[in-house]
């Protein structure tokens, strides 16, 4: 009786929330250029939110960007980031179940050593996102003694180790999803793990619950 309620409650929440974003403006979520999250997260949110039936514009935007412009309130959410760089933002919310489990790995060129060595005892430089750096930075502080060359542009990554520029990255790699093609040739090194989200500016609570659903739907129809 009780679960026959609460699935009644959940509908009725669901069938407002849908009704609510009717004729409402398309949503702004922007999304790196990152490739897995172009190639499997951006078509998976994006499939979630055709089933809560909410409108939103997908737009691709640059690391150093993303959580500034949602706390500023000039979009509205973001398709998806691990819970280690979004956390201390408090008006920012994760949505949904997570839309994959993300390792945060070290990225070394051939022939350079490539463990927890490279952080704490031989200054390098190392090719990083302001937030993935600030992250590291906080589960391993001895790593202050590194030079950090920021990347905004997850897509230029491949090419700066590619051309030997540079030997060392900081990346975030989905357990479930491949490692892209791109790096595939390069030795990786787990540093540590964490969940990866859909979020959402906190004003947009309301609709969480919808499209909890929705993600969980379209993560059930494709298997993950």
């Amino acid at each position: 009786m009780l679960k026959e309620i609460f699935l009644l409650i959940t509908r009725v929440i669901v069938l407002c929330a849908f009704s609510a974003s009717i004729g409402a403006a398309p949503l702004t979520i922007s999304y790196l250029q990152h490739p897995s999250v172009r190639d499997q997260a951006l078509p998976l949110v994006q499939a979630a939110y055709a089933q809560a039936g909410i409108k939103a514009n997908f737009i691709s935007m640059p690391a150093h960007r993303v959580l500034h412009e949602i706390t500023a309130e000039h979009t509205d959410g973001d398709v998806i980031l691990a819970q280690e760089i979004f956390a201390p933002f408090k008006d920012v919310i994760s949505v949904g179940p997570a839309l994959t489990e993300v390792d945060f790995v070290l990225l070394c060129v051939a022939n350079v050593p490539c463990d927890n060595s490279v952080l704490v005892a031989t200054p390098s430089t190392i090719v990083a996102t302001d937030q993935s750096k600030r992250v590291l930075l906080t589960k391993y502080p001895q790593a202050q003694r590194n030079q950090f060359y920021q990347i905004n542009n997850l897509g230029k990554l491949p090419e700066l180790l590619n051309l030997h520029r540079f030997d060392y990255a900081i990346f975030v790699v989905s357990t479930q999803w491949p490692l892209p093609d791109s790096l595939a040739h390069l030795n990786v090194h787990h540093l540590f793990s964490s969940k990866a989200y859909h979020v959402l500016h906190k004003k947009h609570a309301s609709m969480a619950a919808q499209l909890s659903l929705a993600i969980a739907t379209v993560k059930a129809q494709k298997g993950l």
